[in-house]
C-alpha cells in the first residue's frame, strides 16, 4: 500500500477517474481546469494497492471562518479536503475498506485540516456542513407537476408565474458567460453568509463540462441566470446570480428555480441537485434533505482535541422543517 502525492493534474495517472465514478467534479479534466482558474496550493493524492486505486482525494488551501455557521468569527489557514470551487459534492472517492489509510493521510497533514461534504462514514467525530437539496424528477410534463402538488404550494407558484410573464427567457452556451453574469453572481456571493472560493469570470467562460445558461431578461435586462451541468441523469445547480433589487418584483430567484424544474422534467432527467443554499424555498417545490457530513482536525493536539470536544460549534445546524407539498404525501 502506497501514497502518491502530484500537484499538477498532467501527473496524475488515468486511474484517477475510474475511481471518481460519476463525480463529475473529481474528475481530472475538471480538477485540470481549478487548477487554471482558481489556483489555491491544490493536490491530488492517491493511494494504491496491487496496482489499483483504492482511495483518492483533493486538498487545498484557504483562509476560512472556521465558525461559519456560529456567532463567533475566527479566520485561520485550513487545508480542505474537498472540490475548491463551493459545489456540494465530496473531494474523495474510497474503496471500501481504506477508509482508515485516507484519514490517516490527510491528518498528518500540518495544521487545521476540513473534510467537507462527506456522503459516508469515516473513523473520526461527525459533525454536519449544509445538506444537499435533491428533487426527484417523476413527472412527464410541467403540468402533471403541478398537478401533484397540495393547493398552497401550487397557489405559490401561480403567484411567481404572474411575476414573470414578461420575462425573457433563454438557454445558451455556457461560453456566453459574460460580465453581466459576473456582476450578478458576484452580488449573490457578497450577501452569502457561508463563503468559500470567490471564482473568476474565466471560471464559468471555459467551464470544461457539458453544461448550460439559463439566463432571464426583461427588456433587455438580465434580471438572473443560474448554471446547469448535465451529469448523465442528473442536472446539476451549479451557481446563481441574480439582481437582489428586482428580486421582489419578479420573484427572480423562485422563478428561476421553477425554470430548472422544467427544463427537468422537458429533458427527461432522474433527478435535480439543487445545491446546499435556501433549502427552504427548495423543500417547497419537493426536493429532500441529503445530509452531509464534516471533519475537523488540528496538528495541535490540544487545539484537536477542543475542535472534537466542541464540535457542535463548528457544525451547521440543521432545522427541522415540515412541510407536505404533495397530494400523495410521498415527501415524508
Amino acid at each position: 500500500m502506497k501514497w502518491f502525492t502530484f500537484v499538477s493534474v498532467e501527473n496524475i495517472p488515468d486511474q484517477w477517474d475510474d475511481l471518481a465514478g460519476e463525480n463529475i467534479f473529481l474528475k481530472k479534466c475538471f480538477l485540470k481546469h481549478l487548477e487554471k482558474v482558481n489556483p489555491c496550493g491544490q493536490t491530488y493524492n492517491l493511494l494504491v494497492q496491487g496496482g489499483i486505486p483504492q482511495a483518492i482525494y483533493v486538498d487545498y488551501r484557504l483562509r476560512l471562518n472556521i465558525f461559519t455557521f456560529s456567532v463567533f468569527t475566527w479566520k485561520m489557514p485550513v487545508r480542505i479536503m474537498g472540490i475548491p470551487c463551493s459545489v456540494s459534492k465530496q473531494g474523495f472517492s474510497v474503496r471500501r475498506g481504506f477508509e482508515k489509510p485516507l484519514l490517516d493521510h490527510f491528518w498528518r497533514k500540518e495544521g487545521a485540516r476540513l473534510i467537507l461534504n462527506s456522503m459516508i462514514d469515516l473513523p473520526a467525530n461527525r459533525g454536519e456542513t449544509l445538506p444537499a437539496c435533491l428533487m426527484e424528477i417523476n413527472w412527464t410534463s410541467w403540468k402533471q407537476y403541478l398537478e401533484s402538488l397540495r393547493s398552497p404550494y401550487r397557489y405559490r407558484i401561480k403567484k411567481a408565474r404572474q411575476k414573470w410573464q414578461q420575462v425573457e427567457v433563454e438557454l445558451v452556451a455556457s461560453q456566453e458567460f459574460d460580465l453581466k453574469c459576473y456582476r450578478l453572481y458576484e452580488e449573490v456571493f457578497n450577501r452569502s453568509e457561508a463563503k468559500l472560493e470567490k471564482l473568476n469570470l474565466e471560471f464559468f467562460k471555459d467551464l470544461p463540462l457539458p453544461s448550460v445558461l439559463l439566463k432571464a431578461k426583461f427588456k433587455g435586462q438580465l434580471l438572473g441566470f443560474v448554471q446547469l451541468v448535465h451529469n448523465g441523469p442528473e442536472l446539476i445547480f451549479l451557481f446563481i446570480g441574480f439582481d437582489h433589487k428586482l428580486n421582489r418584483t419578479f420573484d427572480i430567484y423562485f422563478n428561476i428555480l421553477l425554470g430548472i424544474v422544467a427544463f427537468a422534467i422537458q429533458k427527461g432527467y432522474k433527478i435535480i441537485d439543487l445545491g446546499q443554499t435556501a433549502e427552504e424555498t427548495k423543500l417547497k417545490l419537493g426536493s429532500k434533505l441529503l445530509r452531509k457530513g464534516m471533519h475537523l482536525s488540528h496538528s495541535w493536539d490540544i487545539l484537536d482535541k477542543f475542535a472534537n470536544k466542541h464540535l457542535d460549534l463548528f457544525s451547521y445546524k440543521v432545522p427541522r422543517y415540515n412541510f407536505h407539498v404533495f397530494k400523495d404525501g410521498r415527501e415524508k
